[in-house]
């Protein structure tokens, strides 16, 4: 795995790329008419709901579940007042729309973040990770 980070406009944004060339823009700017981009810890909260999903929809998958609607929701807190400003609090709210089993959904969600996704072994370390799960529209 290699990401490559290079100044993107002389300021704090950032273009990343990764091996096969794909890039994003990453940084904070001082002026919010310059060039938009995902602030790092916004992309840790990225990698947490994109790593945990792969493996919700593998898992899903895995149990013959092909045909859902899928999104996911992250809410977080950070420590007010504090260098570094690490999560202390983070809600994922899962949401399926479809014929979909309760106890299927509730089996993938559960497995791909307790078991599966580095990214949330990794962040638990330092804060609390809770979720939620909604199927068509309601929370079970």
């Amino acid at each position: 795995m290699n990401i490559e980070l290079s100044n993107y406009n002389k300021h704090l944004v950032f273009e990343a790329k990764n091996q096969t060339g794909y890039s994003l823009l990453v940084g904070q700017t001082v002026d919010h008419t310059q060039v938009n981009a995902i602030r790092p810890m916004e992309l840790m909260l990225v990698s947490l709901a994109s790593c945990s999903s792969i493996d919700v929809v593998k898992i899903l998958n895995k149990q013959k579940v092909f045909d859902f609607e899928y999104n996911v929701s992250i809410d977080a807190s950070r420590e007010e007042d504090q260098i570094p400003s690490i999560f202390k609090e983070i809600t994922i709210t899962y949401s399926f729309d479809g014929e979909i089993s309760s106890n299927k959904v509730k089996k993938a969600t559960n497995l791909a973040l307790e078991k599966y996704c580095s990214v949330a072994k990794i962040i638990e370390q330092t804060a609390k990770i809770k979720y939620k799960v909604v199927l068509n529209k309601e929370e079970i």
